[in-house]
């Protein structure tokens, strides 16, 4: 057990310790899914993971057991405000106010904006005969979407992507340097300004979409000048891990699996199960953690109150336990109920969204693969993974669009992350 200890420590905090996830994956979940690491208990088992989630003593805030959130800057006092963050009543006021903006009928008409969206990125993309999948589509796609939920002027997407990017960094980077700090307070005071514009004129002029619901909400007393600064700062800003990750492992297979493209082109209605799929053997969100602020029994083991625990989404997403035959890339699964969106109270509000537009990206590959030969000169072993550990996905993916008549670059097949 010591040597399983060593090595997921080594995962935990070395990239280089991270070349075959799988493999510690399917050790830990046969031999330990609750292990205790000394400071950290680490919990990869699915059904184990669900206990602490859905326990009342776990919360995700770390003050709540006495610990210090990270960073001291403007915006990650923001960060900190922001819906994912909050516990209990506050997580449950603000996710109220945010459900109409995901209710069938709203994303019916944000899915039509995401289709024309899709499109006009894809089409010179894919005229130009190569690019990256990750920095010039999977990136920029997430703020359009999020765009459309605000209803935020064309004009403004170019700024609004930058400084998505911004939030972004710093949720990876929590702790940054003094100067650095002072360097994203700047850039984000531009930010902030522009978000408090944007409220002020639909305060004056409402519309139908969350910001001008949001603001009415506010001038009701039911959020105040923070919470509605951190909850549209939160929109743009978070499909930049998570989506972007997802969309760019769902490609990954598109490309890489024997006949998936040909599927997804004669049956269209199958991509969102597909890119589901995706989501469970890549988890974009790798990882996650929880305070405790009670003691809290699970697998044999009591996770003491007063600590934080770590929770391996990823692995649970491969526990044979939840899901037979777990590496296996299957779309037709009868057991759905992955955890790569969350689970429980802070289960991903904008998972359908997320569905939708994975789906959207995978059809409108698929239709272009009719056309052109779809491509990518990598492997597994020359693919850049991420090196973050809460967030999983590729770096890059460099893609190629030949003609049908062209040689296409060899593929070859595999799993994902």
């Amino acid at each position: 057990m010591d040597s399983l200890r060593h090595e997921l420590a080594r995962f935990i905090q070395s990239p280089s310790a991270r070349h075959d996830p799988p493999g510690l994956y399917r050790r830990l979940l046969a031999t330990a899914p609750v292990l205790d690491l000394g400071r950290v208990h680490v919990v990869s088992g699915y059904e184990e993971i669900v206990t602490v989630l859905m326990h009342p003593g776990t919360v995700v805030d770390p003050s709540a057991v006495g610990l210090a959130r990270s960073g001291s800057s403007a915006l990650a006092e923001v960060v900190a405000r922001m819906l994912p963050l909050r516990d209990g009543r506050d997580h449950t006021r603000l996710k109220r106010l945010a459900t109409a903006a995901f209710s069938a009928r709203r994303l019916a008409v944000i899915g039509r904006r995401i289709s024309a969206t899709t499109e006009h990125l894809l089409t010179p993309l894919l005229d130009s005969g190569s690019f990256d999948l990750v920095a010039d589509f999977a990136v920029p796609l997430p703020v359009a979407v999020s765009c459309s939920i605000l209803d935020v002027p064309e004009e403004d997407r170019h700024r609004v992507t930058g400084w998505a990017g911004l939030v972004a960094r710093s949720l990876l980077d929590p702790d940054p340097s003094a100067a650095e700090s002072a360097a994203l307070d700047a850039e984000f005071a531009q930010f902030r300004d522009y978000v408090e514009e944007l409220c002020a004129r639909r305060a004056a002029r409402p519309g139908d979409d969350l910001i001008s619901r949001l603001t009415v909400a506010r001038a009701a007393g039911q959020l105040d000048d923070e919470d509605l600064l951190a909850f549209v700062v939160m929109l743009f800003a978070n499909g930049l891990e998570t989506l972007t990750s997802g969309l760019a492992v769902a490609v990954w297979h598109l490309l890489r699996t024997p006949g998936l493209m040909d599927l997804v082109r004669a049956r269209p209605e199958l991509a969102q199960d597909v890119f589901d799929e995706c989501q469970r053997l890549g988890s974009p969100v790798r990882a996650s953690a929880r305070a405790l602020t009670a003691d809290v029994p699970v697998g044999g083991t009591v996770l003491p109150a007063g600590t934080v625990t770590l929770l391996l989404y990823a692995a649970a997403n491969r526990d044979p336990r939840r899901f037979p035959d777990p590496d296996r890339f299957d779309p037709a699964r009868a057991e759905r109920r992955h955890l790569a969106f969350g689970h429980g109270p802070h289960h991903c509000l904008g998972a359908p969204l997320s569905l939708m537009v994975g789906a959207g990206v995978l059809r409108a590959l698929a239709e272009a693969g009719a056309h052109r030969r779809l491509s990518t000169p990598l492997t597994e072993e020359t693919a850049p993974w991420s090196e973050q550990f809460v967030f999983g996905g590729l770096r890059s993916l460099p893609l190629i669009a030949a003609p049908a008549a062209a040689p296409a670059a060899p593929l070859t097949t595999g799993v994902a992350r």
